[in-house]
């Protein structure tokens, strides 16, 4: 999915950012312990970075010279997309 569908749906159905702990934008946590919906478990998580284009846009987290958002394997966002690891 590219970014403007990625803006596209979250605008159709915005996050209720009074409701998200953790990074303000991004629900980013470090050690979230939330299971399923941890960074390991996510299509988006390769090698240590994560390369969903809303954490590169909105996260103040460390990110490499390509913009990729440095994240460890039990962390978690409101972005995870699932690939049932």
């Amino acid at each position: 999915m590219d970014l403007t569908s990625m803006m596209a749906l979250r605008a159709a159905a915005p996050i209720d950012q009074s409701a998200v702990k953790g990074e303000p934008g991004t629900g980013f946590e470090k050690r979230g312990d939330k299971g399923p919906f941890e960074c390991h478990n996510c299509h988006f998580f390769h090698a240590g970075f994560c390369d969903n284009p809303l954490m590169r846009q909105r996260s103040k987290q460390p990110k490499n010279a390509e913009g990729y958002v440095k994240v460890d394997a039990d962390d978690c966002c409101e972005y995870v997309d699932r690939i049932g690891r």
